[in-house]
């Protein structure tokens, strides 16, 4: 490539700079390229199309759109698409800005800014973060396929088809645009392979679920909530009944048509509502529309049956309003028996509907022909000419039918219309014989139950619970037919972001740190704490964790669950007064180097509502009864190989004790020896403790168990250090507010283990902590760093020989030097420097020298009309990867949500991040992901037939030499032609098994490397030569 003089570049500044007006040069040669930017205003095409190519507009705005093309809904605000005519315009600057920069020199076209290219190219980023997996279902009830084999589901990146039978996904169709989340989805009342889902960008898309192919897109305009399809009367064709949900909340139905009828695309109004519309169901080809609200349940009835036209479907709204809130409900038609006289009149047909309300307080509404019912009660009030006209709920006579003890998470009638199935908190499913009044339950689910869903041949039910989980169970026998499970961590909605007022008298304990690590044994499975169960309908702040989950990232699906502390599945979960008992939680969590040890440490300590009786009235006082009744135990878990479980092996309570005092000190870090079995904790009584297993003896003799070959194993205190304040020891008479006085504290290991670095900052702000490093095999302190500021301590690591400081700033100190290495400020919008050392996260991975920080970012409303009540707008992480040498990060991005974990990669490079919605996303280096394994060199013998020019005498001393080695030629072409290369399992998994599904290489490589395998030339045995 030639390289251009540098005499030359300041000609082209000089000319560029006498020239006042440039002009570009001719596009294509046919004069000067127009931008497109001048035609932004003319309006794109409608989105609609049978497949992704029909569904792009038409780039050239003067074009008309073609036939299939809708005309835009009506009745909606027109939304000008803007995209794709700027990205044509960007395309066309392009090109213009290009031909700008050719300049012609001395006959050469040279371009005008290459440096600067250069620097691009060089700046590219080296590390990438992947797309999110995992998240919780959407709160809506599943949907069955039409023959009761399939399942779908959603999530708000995707639609979910999973195969009842195996519990596995079968398909996923996923929304494709960065941003863009699925809010609704139904499926197709006159095709039962299609299926339309609704997005928060207001696009409606027509799939076709067994395929995976978009049939049509629709853009509304609006935030749609829920979906209900119905047959339009007379016709083949789809009503799509929409909830859309803005400044007012309305029901509209959508007759969205493809291809040859896409000009009868319409819309018409059903009902709009000031109240918000917690649901909707509509029925008989909608003839009747039950809406629902948070006190009130409306019935629209269709008045014009003859008339099948969109835009003749009336209704006549009736309502009533409920006592308390409406937590659930559901209607039934019951089909009207047929006449012996004969058909009625289209006109007189009489519906029957059935309603069933669950209220906040546990009662259900049972409503039998409740359209009967309220012809009765408009005739009474007729008759008596009264001015009120509302109806109360006592005059429709309800049933109540009251099991629950809270609010009824939902209810649905059978398909015979004899029974009712609710569920609640109480983890139970109730079946309501309606003719007796009789109730059966099927008790100790999992977790609450949010939806039930009966199957359209009332074979099966389908119960989504508050754990990310669906049970498909049989009608006939209450049995499990499927489990799907999700990813089931904890989950923080936009309504539990914590309000900002300027007393700061929020708190950001729902974003504390999830316990989770990556296993050594399995590099694709991540174990992280979960809390049992995490209702939608409130929000309790921060859920005990008392389970433990294992979960598959490479094929997005859980592998196990396991209850590491005591829990409340099978036993009583309310109190004698009503309150829920409450688990304990797992705080921190570690595995071994080799994952065959777990440790972990679980707390609990008693609620407030159980210290009445210690009530003086002093709440400092009542605070401190609490927390000397804490329970803390440091359990120690083996792998159990055979059973695929972990074992307890050791329990130590109380590993932080306060002698004085005779309370429990929590745990404030633990982590686990690099090079060894062995984990160290350090607590609030200012004691690093390091633990180790040993093999249990009795009078000298080894104690076995039932696995006779091997000795029981126990774990005990190996070494324990004091970190007292500063460089002094804690004194023995040091009084309780003395020992309570630690704000938070610190550990890491190096990576061959023989060092421990801990951090400790204190209460006092006066005091700006200590740092120190502890000789493991001795268990003494070789060196106190107090030169470094760590009053808001977050995190603390050793990479190679720097330790990593995250505190009031990024710090990391060179261990070798003892001096300072770099020092960069942090800032964290939204948040203070104290509230946010809980939010940091913290990582270090030994295979590439590198350490990741994850920092919190809240954003502010910025205009509201109660500053109290407000809160903030938006939560996202900023997530830098650091090297110990460069004071620079080497990558950084931000991520929606809350970093709630970020674990280094086992044995390669990269990191996982789980955030609060309960997504993994994984970062990893561009380029060096994945290596594909080469076949060793191999040794072949060379033939006759491999070369062709071999003379007569060659020929000869080959055969002496055969000869002379017990082999003739013959016999070795033949042993060659019919050697075919043995390829041993273990190779081809060298191939396939490259860790998670996105650092999959090309099918095109894969191909090569497996070919390369099979096609390869047989290797020559020395000892057969």
């Amino acid at each position: 490539m030639r390289t251009t003089p540098r005499w030359r570049w300041r000609l082209l500044r000089r000319q560029q700079s006498q020239r006042r007006d440039p002009k570009p040069l001719p596009k294509n040669g046919t004069g000067p390229a127009t931008p497109l930017s001048s035609q932004k205003g003319k309006k794109t095409p409608q989105i609609n199309g049978e497949d992704e190519k029909a569904s792009t507009p038409n780039t050239n705005a003067d074009a008309k759109a073609p036939a299939s093309t809708p005309a835009k809904t009506p009745g909606k605000r027109g939304k000008k698409n803007k995209q794709n005519v700027e990205a044509d315009s960007a395309g066309a600057d392009q090109d213009d800005n290009a031909s700008k920069a050719l300049v012609t020199v001395n006959g050469d076209v040279v371009g005008k800014t290459p440096k600067k290219q250069d620097k691009k190219q060089k700046t590219k980023p080296k590390w990438s973060v992947s797309e999110p997996f995992g998240g919780w279902f959407l709160s809506q009830d599943p949907v069955f396929s039409r023959d009761e084999k399939h399942i779908v589901l959603a999530n708000l990146r995707s639609l979910q088809i999973y195969s009842v039978e195996t519990s596995l996904l079968e398909k996923e169709l996923p929304i494709g645009s960065s941003g863009v989340s699925l809010t609704a989805y139904a499926l197709s009342s006159t095709k039962p392979n299609h299926v339309y889902t609704a997005d928060s960008s207001g696009l409606i898309t027509l799939w076709d679920w067994t395929d995976g192919s978009k049939i049509g897109r629709w853009d509304i305009d609006a935030n749609v909530r829920h979906l209900e399809v119905v047959t339009q009367p007379g016709t083949e064709q789809d009503l799509v009944f929409s909830h859309e949900a803005g400044n007012s909340h309305v029901v509209n139905v959508h007759a969205l048509r493809t291809k040859s009828q896409a000009s009868q695309t319409d819309l018409k109004r059903v009902v709009k509502s000031g109240n918000p519309i917690s649901g909707f169901q509509v029925f008989a080809e909608g003839r009747v529309v039950v809406v629902a609200s948070s006190y009130s349940i409306m019935i629209g009835k269709r008045t014009k049956l003859q008339k099948t036209a969109l835009q003749e479907f009336e209704y006549t709204w009736r309502e009533f309003k409920m006592p308390k809130r409406i937590t659930a409900f559901n209607a039934y038609i019951r089909e009207p028996e047929i006449s012996v006289k004969g058909d009625k009149a289209v006109g007189d047909h009489k519906d029957h509907l059935d309603l069933a309300v669950g209220d906040e307080s546990g009662v259900i509404h049972l409503f039998e022909d409740i359209l009967t019912s309220f012809a009765a009660i408009e005739k009474s009030q007729k008759n008596r000419d009264s001015k009120d006209k509302s109806t109360q709920l006592d005059s429709l006579r309800p049933k109540r039918l009251h099991w629950h003890r809270t609010a009824v998470g939902s209810v649905k009638w059978s398909r015979d219309g004899n029974y009712l199935i609710s569920g609640g908190d109480e983890t139970v499913l109730v079946m309501w014989q309606l003719s007796t009044g009789k109730e059966q339950t099927l008790p100790h689910l999992t977790a609450a139950i949010e939806n039930i869903v009966v199957s359209p041949l009332g074979a099966a039910y389908a119960v989504s619970l508050a754990n990310n989980s669906v049970i498909v169970l049989s009608t006939s026998e209450l049995q499990a037919k499927s489990n799907i499970i999700g990813l089931q961590s904890r989950r923080v909605d936009l309504e539990q972001l914590p309000k900002e007022s300027p007393s700061a008298n929020y708190s950001f304990d729902i974003f504390n740190k999830v316990p989770m690590v990556v296993d050594p044994k399995s590099k694709n499975h991540i174990i992280a704490s979960i809390p049992s169960s995490q209702p939608r309908h409130h929000n309790a702040g921060v859920l005990p964790e008392p389970y433990l989950q294992t979960f598959d990232i490479a094929n997005h699906r859980p592998v196990a669950r396991q209850a590491l502390t005591r829990n409340n599945a099978t036993d009583p979960n309310m109190g004698p007064e009503g309150t829920r008992i409450r688990e304990p939680s797992i705080t921190h969590v570690q595995i071994s180097h080799d994952g065959k040890w777990l440790a972990t440490v679980d707390e609990w300590i008693p609620p407030r509502s159980d210290m009445t009786f210690l009530d003086e009235g002093i709440p400092e006082f009542n605070e401190e009864e609490r927390t000397f009744r804490r329970e803390v135990y440091l359990k120690f878990w083996q792998w159990d190989e055979t059973a695929n479980q972990w074992n307890l092996e050791t329990r130590i309570d109380a590993p932080h004790f306060f002698e004085e005092l005779s309370a429990c000190g929590r745990v404030l870090d633990l982590v686990a020896d690099p090079a060894g079995p062995g984990f160290a904790t350090v607590g609030e009584d200012h004691y690093v403790r390091i633990w180790r297993p040993k093999t249990r003896l009795r009078d000298g003799v080894t104690v076995r168990g039932a696995d006779k070959s091997k000795g029981l194993i126990t774990w005990s205190l190996d070494r324990s250090v004091n970190v007292g304040d500063k460089l002094d020891d804690l004194e023995e008479n040091a009084n309780s507010s003395d020992v309570l006085a630690v704000r938070n504290s610190q550990l890491s290991f190096s990576e061959d283990g023989s060092a421990l670095a801990v951090g400790v900052s204190w209460i006092s702000d006066s005091d700006p902590g200590v740092l120190h490093v502890i000789d493991v095999e001795a268990g003494a302190i070789r060196r106190s760093i107090t030169e470094v500021n760590v009053s808001d301590l977050a995190a603390v690591g050793i990479v190679g020989h720097h330790l990593v400081i995250v505190a009031t700033a990024l710090t990391v100190w060179d261990l070798i030097q003892d001096q300072l290495a770099y020092s960069m400020p942090i800032d964290t919008p939204g948040i203070d420097s104290f509230s946010r050392v809980p939010l940091v996260r913290f990582a270090v991975n030994p295979a590439d020298g590198t350490f990741a920080v994850s920092l919190p970012h809240f954003e502010k409303k910025e205009f509201s009309s109660s500053r109290e009540t407000r809160r903030f707008k938006r939560a996202s992480s900023k997530v830098s990867i650091y090297e110990p040498v460069q004071a620079k990060a080497v990558w950084s991005s931000k991520v929606p949500g809350i970093a709630l974990a970020l674990s280094a990669a086992k044995g390669e490079k990269g990191y996982l991040i789980l955030d609060s919605s309960s997504c993994v996303r994984i970062i990893s280096p561009k380029g060096a992901t994945f290596q594909l394994p080469s076949p060793l060199p191999e040794t072949t013998v060379q033939t006759i037939t491999d070369s062709m020019d071999v003379d007569e005498e060659a020929e000869v001393e080959i055969k002496e030499q055969s000869a002379t080695l017990g082999l003739s030629l013959d016999a070795l072409t033949e042993s060659q032609e019919n050697d075919k290369p043995v390829v041993r399992p273990e190779q081809l998994q060298q191939i396939f098994d490259v860790g998670p599904s996105h650092a999959l290489p090309p099918v095109k490589d894969l191909f090569n490397a497996v070919v390369g395998l099979y096609a390869r030339k047989p290797r020559h045995i020395a000892g057969a030569a």
